[in-house]
């Protein structure tokens, strides 16, 4: 036997409220619409629904499990509506963001903290991977986006929605009170005489910072520790006086409290623009928009403590 459910909220509408009348007036109905309701519902199943001699309506056995039924479908279809206008608000659902691991410790890590302050229904996932891995995943529809240097595109542009962020250079960073932070010119030969430290070579950092180097007049690099890890390097350098070469995002939350500097060395080598890429012609959902347009302000608005992007397409601030 098929009851139609809008009878069973009607039915416990009725019961909440005690008269048919109230009933009506709260489920912006009419009274004998609810009176009709009730004579086919008790026609169908073949028993009473109310007690007829008592007033106020006092429902029998069957009618109020019958009633217990209606509540419990309109709860969940008061979820589901709830559902459904957090989706379509974008505060809901799942999310898989991809990003190269200084990318994810540092900056992205913390867009994604703000963006999830106000969306307890959200569930983000952060892949930490290499670019390459990355473009690869996104292809595959296994990420939703991915935030990285945008010169390391493998794929076709015709494939794949991409958007620039901001532009950012390198910079030599040391510890709080490394001895060339008082040279008053650093050289190559300076640089020549230091220890350094790196990500892992398969890092795009490891050869940006080599180049970077290199156009600077530094022919030799002795390497002391490479690890894929931004904790560990950053660890490394405030207790020694091994010197680095990364992005200037990479370390826009070190400075001063966390013991990091940025030397006074000026790169000739190109800026690096740092975007979002997505899988051209997929369907981007209202969560997958709005963190595109929250990651877009975060980085307009400077939110990211001691880090401010310069747009992309401009040149990038001489490093001081």
């Amino acid at each position: 036997m098929l009851i139609d459910p809008r009878h069973l909220e009607q039915l416990a509408a009725i019961i909440e409220y005690g008269t048919l009348h109230e009933a009506a007036r709260r489920l912006g109905t009419s009274q004998p619409a609810l009176s009709r309701m009730i004579r086919n519902l008790e026609s169908r199943i073949g028993v009473q629904l109310f007690e007829r001699s008592s007033r106020p309506l006092v429902p029998t056995e069957i009618g109020q499990k019958l009633s217990d039924h209606g509540r419990a479908i309109k709860a969940v279809r008061m979820r589901a509506d709830e559902d459904i206008q957090l989706g379509v608000r974008g505060m809901s659902g799942e999310l898989k963001i991809g990003a190269p691991p200084f990318l994810c410790e540092r900056l992205v890590g913390d867009a994604i903290s703000v963006f999830l302050r106000h969306r307890p229904s959200v569930e983000v996932q952060l892949v930490s991977d290499y670019f390459p891995q990355l473009e690869r995943a996104i292809s595959r529809k296994q990420i939703d986006v991915v935030i990285g240097p945008l010169r390391l595109l493998a794929s076709s542009r015709a494939e794949l929605t991409v958007e620039p962020l901001f532009q950012d250079e390198n910079v030599v960073v040391g510890r709080l009170g490394h001895p060339l932070a008082s040279v008053d010119e650093i050289t190559a030969k300076h640089l020549e005489a230091a220890t350094w430290i790196s990500q892992s070579e398969q890092s795009i950092l490891r050869s940006n910072m080599v180049t970077a180097l290199a156009t600077f007049g530094v022919e030799s690099l002795n390497f002391a520790f490479q690890s894929e890890s931004a904790g560990a390097i950053f660890e490394m350098l405030r207790t020694t006086d091994f010197l680095t070469v990364l992005p200037r995002y990479a370390i826009c939350r070190s400075e001063p409290e966390g013991g990091l500097s940025i030397l006074p060395v000026r790169f000739t080598s190109p800026s690096m623009t740092v975007g979002m890429v997505q899988l051209k012609g997929s369907l981007k959902s209202p969560l997958l928009a709005a963190f595109t347009t929250h990651m877009r302000d975060y980085m307009t608005s400077g939110s990211s403590e001691g880090f401010k992007p310069t747009p992309a397409g401009s040149p990038p601030g001489v490093t001081k």
